[in-house]
């Protein structure tokens, strides 16, 4: 596992997610991810749980590095989620977390 984590509060990793796209709802989606216990890489290998695509990508308005990202996830056969999809994937369910 290949762990960039934004947070170093993080202490349990539930897995890796590899976000591809530029948007803000991307970026919110980055933060639920994280907020629930998954790390985020920046590279593909087979030990990615999840792909969250934002919606550009998926219409193929997207970098060339970010298609060439894409279809790294497509060939390993990683899911993919949408940035709705990974709202409901990583949503916080309420009294899950308390403030000590």
């Amino acid at each position: 596992m290949n762990h960039v984590l934004d947070d170093q509060a993080t202490t349990s990793i539930k897995g890796d997610v590899v976000f591809v796209g530029r948007s803000a709802a991307l970026d919110e989606a980055r933060t639920l991810a994280l907020a629930v216990g998954y790390g985020r890489t920046d590279t593909v290998d087979s030990t990615v749980d999840y792909a969250v695509v934002d919606d550009d990508a998926l219409d193929g308005i997207c970098t060339a590095a970010d298609a060439s990202l894409l279809a790294q996830v497509r060939i390993l056969g990683i899911p993919v989620l949408t940035v709705n999809d990974a709202r409901t994937r990583f949503r916080i369910v309420p009294g899950t977390f308390s403030i000590a």
